[in-house]
C-alpha cells in the first residue's frame, strides 16, 4: 500500500481495512490481521496500526477478543453504514471536483446516467462524438 502525504496513516489504514470488509474480503466475524502482521504489510510502526484498529473498535467496526484477536463485526447495519459512508464520500468528492469545473448538477446527472448505461452495455464501445467523455 502506498500512503499519501494528505491523510494520517493511520486513517490510510483504517480506510484499507474498511474496504477490505465493504468488497467482502473481510466477512462478518472474521478475524483480522494482527497488529504485527498488518505493520509488516504496511511497513509502519505497531502503534500506527493499533491506533487504527483502536478507532475502528470505538467505531463498532471491529471487535476486539481479548487474547484472540479482533474480528469484523457481525452486526451488517454497522457494515452497511460504512458502505453508505464510503459511497457518499466518493460522490462528494466527485461533486466537488466537477462543480469546480462550473459542471452544473443536471450536467453531472445526465452524465452519470450515460457513463452508467455505457458500463451496462455488452460492447463497452463508446462513442466520442457524445457529450460526455467519461
Amino acid at each position: 500500500m502506498k500512503f499519501t502525504d494528505d491523510v494520517p496513516i493511520y486513517r490510510q489504514i483504517e480506510q484499507y481495512i474498511a474496504g477490505e470488509i465493504i468488497s467482502g474480503r473481510f466477512h462478518s466475524g472474521q478475524q483480522v490481521p494482527s497488529v504485527r502482521q498488518l505493520a509488516l504489510q504496511f511497513s509502519v510502526n505497531t502503534n500506527t496500526v493499533q491506533r487504527a484498529l483502536r478507532e475502528m473498535i470505538i467505531k463498532n467496526i471491529l471487535e476486539s477478543r481479548r487474547g484472540l484477536g479482533n474480528f469484523v463485526t457481525s452486526d451488517p447495519t454497522i457494515i452497511e453504514d460504512l458502505r453508505q459512508n464510503l459511497i457518499n464520500k466518493s460522490l462528494l468528492a466527485m461533486y466537488k471536483q466537477l462543480h469546480a469545473l462550473n459542471i452544473s448538477d443536471v450536467e453531472i446527472k445526465g452524465c452519470l446516467d450515460d457513463f452508467l448505461e455505457k458500463r451496462r452495455s455488452e460492447d463497452g464501445k463508446y462513442d466520442r462524438t457524445e457529450k460526455c467523455l467519461l
